[in-house]
């Protein structure tokens, strides 16, 4: 899971920082950001709280924990890091496949469904709310992009659970008063000299402790898995998305499910660039295919094809193959090829004097007007 920022560079300090040199990281910055040393400057203030922020993290042995770990995902309220460990296991032991017999790399983002997602309110006061979508990033080929492929992904899916329809507490079982609170809801915080109430952290400001479902640990929904066939169409490019309505997560009291959303990644070719709907070509050619011309076999998403090349081409000479790019629907680009004219590899005294004496049929300098 990629952070929005990170909290090391935050303070300065190495990942393996110590916790005395993030006091001393975090006292530095603090006394140089502080609002009272940087009056009427927004951004010393901005830079102080994003400060403080970090320091509240990475100076608690458990928070720096889950952070490490899971990133900034781990620090969310109702942060599961057992649901999210199972998650991560089960992701590793699936693929998706496509088609042919080539496999194809993928990954979820997960955010949404490593929430407890205890958001339910009391049955009599449900409304509908609407299931998470969930993310993949799918890597392809530039081949495979140009020409399209179908996949099949095994995608995660969070389900209501029967036996508690959604709520997370054992059926048939009275709640207990809070502990904590005492059945009033309310706790005291209490941060430096300040003392506060809040919502309480243990049963979550209801005052009720309630004993959790059997079947679902108390998460109000189980985890299934649904194979899922999906179409990449011909002349994906690289950070395309494709939504594939109502197969995310399910919504709860009666909301409609999420999208799966699949982002394509498209690895470098070795010899193909694009640009847009255009291809580009670095094509080697003979010495002898340059001065004579010909016809040549050159490769494009379509298969091969037959190109001209004028006699006596040049180093570098660009041809266009009209129509021979990307095809994205009912688009279609053109495919550049520019000539790299190889000298031939053996080492031979016969070709390197026939190859002196072409140096008499130039009729001008071939470096002429070249100057800094």
């Amino acid at each position: 899971m990629a952070d929005a920022k990170d909290l090391y560079a935050t303070l300065g300090i190495a990942k393996n920082a110590t916790d005395e040199e993030i006091k001393r990281a975090y006292r530095k910055l603090a006394r140089e950001h502080h609002p009272d040393v940087n009056p009427g400057k927004p951004e010393a203030e901005e830079r102080f709280k994003a400060v403080a922020a970090a320091y509240d993290v990475l100076s608690n042995r458990e928070k720096r924990a889950l952070y490490d770990e899971f990133g900034e995902e781990g620090l969310r309220g109702g942060f599961d890091p057992e649901q999210a460990r199972a998650y991560r296991r089960w992701a590793d032991g699936h693929r998706p496949t496509t088609s042919g017999s080539d496999q194809v790399p993928f990954d979820f983002d997960l955010s949404e469904l490593l929430q407890r997602g205890r958001r339910q309110r009391p049955r009599e006061a449900a409304f509908p709310i609407d299931g998470e979508d969930l993310y993949a990033a799918v890597e392809l080929d530039l081949a495979t992009a140009l020409r399209g492929t179908e996949l099949e992904l095994q995608v995660p899916s969070r389900s209501t659970c029967d036996a508690c329809a959604g709520s997370g507490e054992q059926p048939g079982r009275a709640p207990e008063t809070c502990p904590t609170c005492a059945g009033s809801g309310r706790a005291q915080v209490i941060q430096g000299p300040m003392r506060m109430t809040s919502a309480c952290p243990t049963c979550g400001g209801s005052g009720k402790l309630h004993a959790p479902c059997a079947a679902c640990h108390g998460q109000g929904f189980l985890i299934s898995e649904q194979t899922l066939r999906v179409r990449i169409p011909a002349g994906a490019e690289e950070g395309d998305e494709l939504r594939v309505r109502g197969k995310g997560a399910p919504g709860l009291f009666g909301g409609a499910p999420g999208d799966v959303l699949i982002r394509t990644h498209v690895r470098p070719h070795a010899h193909f660039t694009r640009d847009g709907l255009d291809l580009r070509l670095t094509l080697p050619i003979t010495v002898g295919e340059a001065r004579r011309g010909g016809t040549i076999g050159v490769p494009t998403p379509a298969g091969m094809v037959n190109m001209k090349v004028p006699p006596r081409s040049q180093q570098g000479a660009q041809l266009r193959l009209k129509g021979k790019g990307v095809q994205r629907g009912n688009a279609r680009g053109d495919l550049y090829v520019r000539l790299d004219i190889r000298m031939p590899e053996a080492d031979d005294e016969a070709l390197t004097s026939l190859l002196t004496q072409t140096d008499a049929f130039y009729t001008r300098d071939v470096r002429e007007g070249i100057a800094l």
